[in-house]
């Protein structure tokens, strides 16, 4: 009897302390969840002259040459092709580039098809960041001359309309390039961590004004 009094006592345990594992588990994840929104409103505030909405990544591209993510907002929330995507931290995450009745697909700045006007903010260098292969950036059309370096921070610089000026895109991590060529090769790490990311603001007052030359 005390045997079975003992198994049955060990039985009860073990099934509490699962419950109460995946209780403290559940907290700590709406702990996270809550402090993520709550930066969320940070970022929000410090831009009051800007309009956000928050969203939830909900899918990602399985194609190994498309860096895009799915988010919860669409046409019924407001949302517009071209409306800028950021983080928590003003680091530009993408844009808008399909949008449907209740989601979006957001193109990620390491798209292969992405290109962003961008300029470096210790010294204004101007350039272009584009996407490339396995998720980098490069920074392009920077000339031999150009004042850069490894740890400077890129930033949209706002020329051609498709941005605002000042998000933060990344740091460069690498210039190379000898004197016969006419540009550097600039190397660029997204600040965002692009691939963990679950919540994001979508930038919903900015109206992309494209700039063709003429």
């Amino acid at each position: 009897g005390d045997t079975r009094a003992l198994t049955n006592e060990n039985e009860f345990l073990r099934t509490e302390n699962e419950r109460l594992n995946s209780e403290l588990a559940r907290l700590r994840e709406e702990a996270v969840q809550t402090e993520e929104l709550q930066r969320l409103l940070e970022v929000k505030n410090a831009l009051a002259d800007q309009e956000f909405k928050g969203a939830r990544i909900t899918s990602r591209s399985t194609s190994t040459l498309r860096e895009m993510v799915a988010i919860d907002l669409g046409r019924n929330d407001g949302l517009r092709v071209g409306m800028p995507v950021v983080t928590e931290g003003q680091t530009l995450v993408g844009t808008v580039s399909q949008v449907n009745d209740s989601y979006s697909w957001v193109k990620l700045v390491t798209d292969v098809d992405s290109a962003v006007s961008a300029h470096v903010s210790e010294t204004r260098v101007q350039g272009v960041v584009s996407g490339g292969c396995n998720r980098t950036l490069t920074m392009e059309f920077v000339t031999q001359d150009s004042a850069i370096k490894e740890g400077d921070t890129v930033l949209t610089s706002g020329l051609g309309g498709t941005y605002p000026p000042g998000l933060v895109i990344g740091r460069v991590t690498g210039v190379t390039g000898n004197p016969q060529e006419v540009f550097r090769h600039v190397k660029v790490e997204p600040l965002a961590s692009l691939s963990r990311l679950e919540n994001v603001l979508v930038m919903t007052s900015f109206v992309p004004n494209r700039i063709v030359a003429p």
